[in-house]
């Protein structure tokens, strides 16, 4: 997950600023971020239910390799189509496209069967601490292209595409690690399996809906307020992707003491208070951002409201894997990210529009709609599941 989640935060910071440069307008770019979370929400749900059905391991292998595409598309294109298609391939921002659709929800699966009820929500934290290093790699990867014009010679495009190039070499090393990961055949609990057969027989199926809700609307935020946001700063105080990927690396790798605070914040609070605290917290800090008078000021609040969010995003995967049957956690964590994307895909596409304009508020507005969907999410999370404790928060 490490090596295949490096090019989601080298994307999310360079890739708005690198298709500005090369002179689309900011609504062309917005379709770009939104074309890996449409076909995300596409692909999701077939492939979580095939992984369940045929094996997670390899569909979370084909995932991550799929991805080698998208970047060479991305080294060698400049055309509006083909960026569409690396975009829909997988591998920009927090999406990931049809490659992630394949990986994701397997993936997940396959993380919960390697854990017991009791450590569940410990390896989720430790495995949000790898995905905080990985987005911490690919955002101070940023400056690669500018240090290889600096310090190489090479042209404009030729840095840009010699660091593609490196994100698909990580995806391979990815997809070669995970081959060596074993995996018990879903045909061997046969629990389990009854489990995933009476799935659409709505045995999860209300919890599943909840989750959809809440977590669809955590999409729509992103979409919104994150997966421009290196654009955002750019429109805002007139900073390109080398000064940033720090700004953005330093958000993700402050995160990393969110490990340990995880479970002692499960075990104080509960998953859904710990989500409405957390995730609330981190709403009202990315609506601050916009009265910053420096990027700094801006960077700062983004980096504290990073620490927040990154709480609250593994102790939301940890609850739904624990509430929901075994055999279906690979399709409860598909159908739950599909509407995730749904609103994922609908951000950038207003948000871009809004990025276009000359006005302050119409500038602003993305984070404004972001942190106040953001807010209302973390609201319904603790309604909707302050009475479902998981195994592990139950009393007995």
């Amino acid at each position: 997950m490490g090596l295949s989640s490096l090019p989601f935060g080298y994307t999310l910071v360079v890739l708005p600023i690198y298709l500005k440069e090369i002179g689309f307008l900011e609504d062309a770019i917005g379709a770009v971020m939104a074309a890996s979370a449409f076909a995300n929400t596409v692909a999701l749900i077939p492939f979580a239910l095939a992984a369940d059905k045929y094996g997670r391991k390899t569909f979370a292998a084909l995932g991550v390799l799929s991805a080698i595409l998208a970047y060479v598309l991305f080294a060698f294109m400049r055309d509006l189509k083909s960026l569409l298609l690396a975009s829909a391939i997988g591998g920009v921002g927090l999406a990931g496209g049809f490659s992630a659709a394949l990986w994701t929800p397997a993936w997940t699966a396959l993380l919960a069967e390697k854990s017991s009820p009791e450590k569940r929500t410990k390896i989720f934290a430790w495995a949000q601490g790898v995905w905080t290093i990985a987005l911490t790699t690919g955002s101070a990867m940023s400056v690669l292209p500018a240090l290889f014009r600096m310090k190489f010679g090479v042209t404009f495009q030729g840095s840009f595409q010699f660091t593609f190039l490196i994100l698909a070499g990580f995806a391979l090393l990815s997809g070669l690690v995970l081959l060596s990961v074993p995996e018990t055949k879903q045909g061997s609990h046969d629990s389990e399996k009854g489990s995933s057969e009476s799935f659409f027989r709505l045995k999860s199926l209300r919890q599943i809906t909840k989750f959809s809700v809440t977590f669809g609307m955590v999409g729509l935020a992103s979409g919104f307020s994150v997966q421009l946001l290196s654009l955002w700063f750019n429109r805002m105080y007139n900073v390109n992707e080398a000064v940033l990927g720090p700004w953005f690396a330093a958000a993700e790798i402050t995160s990393l003491v969110v490990v340990p605070v995880i479970p002692m914040l499960t075990r104080t609070l509960g998953s859904p208070k710990s989500v409405l605290t957390t995730q609330g917290v981190s709403a009202v800090l990315l609506a601050s951002m916009i009265l910053s008078s420096s990027y700094e000021a801006a960077g700062l609040l983004f980096i504290v409201r990073n620490f927040f969010m990154n709480i609250s995003w593994p102790i939301q995967q940890s609850y739904l894997m624990g509430t929901v049957t075994p055999g279906e956690r690979a399709s409860a964590s598909a159908i739950t990210s599909t509407i995730w994307g749904a609103g994922s895909s609908v951000g950038p596409l207003i948000a871009g529009y809004l990025l276009g304009a000359n006005d302050f508020f119409l500038i602003s507005a993305p984070l404004l709609i972001g942190s106040a969907v953001y807010l209302g999410s973390a609201v319904g999370f603790f309604f909707f599941f302050r009475n479902i404790p998981p195994p592990e928060e139950a009393t007995p």
